[in-house]
């Protein structure tokens, strides 16, 4: 083997064994979760739809709970404008770019229809801030039923 092939042979080698070295830390760095216990002042507000009247924001504070810290099964407390509150378990999993992926369900309460949501949290100047989708499960009004929502960490 000549020289010059005996240098590619070892610059193939070393991309080799670092490439498996990332390769190996990678689980490791997806399993990382985001530590997102605590509370949140946020709105949602209903797609606009048509012969209905304009969306309005409402208001909510959210309390997320994780079961363990920085765990991946989380919960908590909403209560809404008008006072409801209405708890909910949900689950977290690791997204892009240092964020976190949350889904959600309210716990069914009678007279109350459960809501499903989700969304992307990530961190901004040290707080945590969440955007997404919702959607109230049995809901008969047509004006209203599924959305967007986002919240910041206080």
């Amino acid at each position: 083997m000549s020289k010059k092939n005996h240098g590619a042979l070892g610059f193939v080698l070393a991309l080799i064994i670092v490439g498996g070295l990332s390769a190996i830390s990678l689980p490791a760095q997806s399993l990382e979760l985001c530590c997102i216990a605590g509370t949140y002042e946020g709105f949602q507000v209903n797609y606009a739809k048509p012969n209905c009247p304009a969306p309005v924001k409402e208001k909510f504070t959210m309390v997320i709970r994780q079961m363990k810290p920085c765990s991946a099964s989380i919960g908590g407390t909403i209560v809404d404008s008008s006072g409801t509150v209405s708890n909910w378990t949900g689950t977290l999993r690791r997204g892009l770019r240092h964020c976190c992926l949350l889904e959600g369900t309210t716990i069914v309460i009678p007279g109350v229809n459960p809501v499903k949501f989700k969304g992307t949290i990530c961190q901004r100047h040290g707080k945590w801030q969440i955007k997404g989708t919702w959607e109230e499960i049995g809901v008969t009004d047509p004006c209203r039923g599924s959305g967007t929502w986002q919240a910041a960490q206080i």
